[in-house]
């Protein structure tokens, strides 16, 4: 397969509140897979992280995972990916993430998503990386306090209205579909 973009897909580590979650993640990796992105995500095999691992390589997808190795004992590196990143700290691993991904979409998670969203946005402000897309998918509502905040940034001047052109949110697979279709890799 000729992979086309490496997706860098941000969730959680856990399951989160119920099976829609799980699904939401099967589906999403399962699109991005058949349109031959390869998938970079957090390297564990826990919760919806591990969702996307397994769905990907079930499908014949690449998958690369960049990982700390302290983590191991809470998140158990994934055995199977076709390349792991074993990092010293997570400084390292947000930069081999930077570094690595060519879009970065953000699935529901916990506080190291949020941090991830933030990297992203703040990378891309300061040309750390130069217009990578930051994907929010945004679903049941999900993300809507955190959407609403970085709306907000450019109007109270604590942001530059260009922060709004390095986030996109989705919440659906169709328009997360448009938003890839216009990002030129």
């Amino acid at each position: 397969m000729m992979i086309k973009g490496k997706v860098a897909v941000f969730c959680g580590s856990m399951y989160g509140p119920d099976k829609s979650h799980t699904k939401l993640a099967q589906d999403i990796t399962t699109y991005l897979v058949k349109n031959n992105y390869g998938i970079v995500y957090g390297g564990g095999q826990s919760g919806i992280m591990g969702v996307v691992a397994n769905t990907a390589l079930a499908l014949g997808g690449h998958v690369t995972g960049i990982i700390p190795d302290f983590l191991d004992s809470r998140e158990k590196i994934h055995q199977k990916l076709n390349k792991i990143i074993i990092t010293k700290t997570m400084e390292d691993r947000k930069k081999k993430f930077l570094s690595l991904s060519d879009i970065f979409i953000a699935l529901p998670g916990g506080g190291g998503t949020i941090e991830e969203i933030s990297l992203v946005v703040s990378a891309n402000q300061l040309n750390i990386i130069k217009n990578k897309r930051m994907i929010i998918f945004n679903y049941k509502k999900y993300w809507d306090p955190l959407i609403k905040q970085y709306l907000k940034l450019p109007s109270v001047k604590y942001a530059r209205n260009d922060v709004l052109k390095f986030i996109s949110v989705c919440k659906n697979i169709e328009e997360l579909s448009k938003i890839l279709s216009k990002i030129k890799l």
